[in-house]
């Protein structure tokens, strides 16, 4: 017989500590329950229901089709598509982008505000502004200022002396589409940061200013690594709203011009809605969700491993 290591116990003592095990309290299960099942109808559901759906040639102008059965091609004609590649290479770069340029003028916004400035409380309410408009009404507004005729910003550049931008053309399109995500999603940031900013414990911030530190240095290797967290949690939560963007990308370029401006929830509207094909949607709609899933997990990694560190 192996030796395990561990001391046999007597008989009685296993005895008990299987009753023990046997009478394992079954209350918290039942209290959970609603919540379980609640969830699996909404969420579980639905995504058996896509995961099905999927695998069909459902096409809305064959009736019939949603029965004919198509194993994987959808998934690999999807995989197979250079224009989803397009899609999923804007989709991230527009990200990436975005949420960089949102979290550098946050910081530097944050920084700003959090200095006893006259009127700082009025500048903050006025900074909010972009967060509480709908995203069809900043579509709009800054498809107006882009507007290459009598927009207002070829006027302002008219008036400098400058020749007139084709703002919404193929050379700048991207990047007008990220500057007017970077406007509304700015304030987010600034917000979290401040409200890190303000968590700075004071004491540190006196240690170093005694011990010789000048800003820049106070700023490095105190504030800065408290500020990180907060950082990681926005940048999290706007990447994956970011990436899930359809509404003001649609309303001020739908996509173009060409494939300039699709990103991969444009792309799945266009297939939808020109060719019909709902099992060849649905499998974009599932690729599209192991991409951010993906893309996000590096950067939940650390933020719950910061996380863990703290507590």
């Amino acid at each position: 017989m192996l030796a395990t290591g561990r001391p046999a116990l007597p008989a009685g003592a296993r005895t008990a500590q299987a009753h023990r095990r046997a009478r394992v309290p079954l209350e918290p299960y039942w209290f959970m329950a609603p919540a379980v099942v609640m969830l699996a109808t909404v969420y579980l559901g639905p995504m058996i229901y896509a995961v099905m759906t999927s695998t069909t040639h459902w096409v809305l102008t064959e009736p019939g089709s949603e029965t004919i059965r198509a194993g994987l091609q959808n998934y690999k004609d999807v995989l197979g598509a250079p224009s989803f590649w397009q899609a999923v290479k804007i989709t991230l770069l527009y990200t990436l982008t975005s949420v960089s340029l949102s979290l550098t003028l946050g910081t530097l916004l944050a920084l700003l505000l959090d200095n006893e400035l006259h009127f700082a409380s009025f500048f903050r309410s006025i900074m909010l502004i972009p967060m509480v408009i709908t995203p069809a009404v900043i579509a709009i507004f800054w498809k107006l200022l882009y507007e290459q005729e009598q927009g207002v910003l070829n006027s302002l550049l008219m008036a400098l002396g400058f020749g007139k931008v084709a703002w919404l053309g193929l050379e700048y399109a991207f990047f007008s589409m990220v500057i007017m995500d970077s406007w509304q999603n700015t304030p987010f940031f600034m917000l979290v940061i401040l409200a890190g900013l303000q968590s700075v414990d004071g004491n540190l911030m006196d240690a170093a200013r005694v011990d010789g530190a000048n800003v820049f240095q106070r700023f490095r290797y105190v504030t800065l690594p408290h500020l990180v967290p907060y950082m990681l949690i926005a940048a999290a939560f706007r990447g994956i709203a970011t990436m899930n963007d359809f509404d003001k990308i649609w309303l001020l370029t739908q996509g173009g011009p060409g494939e300039a401006t699709t990103t991969i929830t444009v792309y799945t509207y266009k297939i939808a809605f020109s060719s019909f094909d709902m099992g060849r949607t649905t499998a974009i709609a599932l690729i599209f969700v192991v991409i951010v899933l993906i893309a996000s997990a590096p950067l939940l990694r650390h933020l719950f491993r910061a996380a863990r560190r703290q507590a």
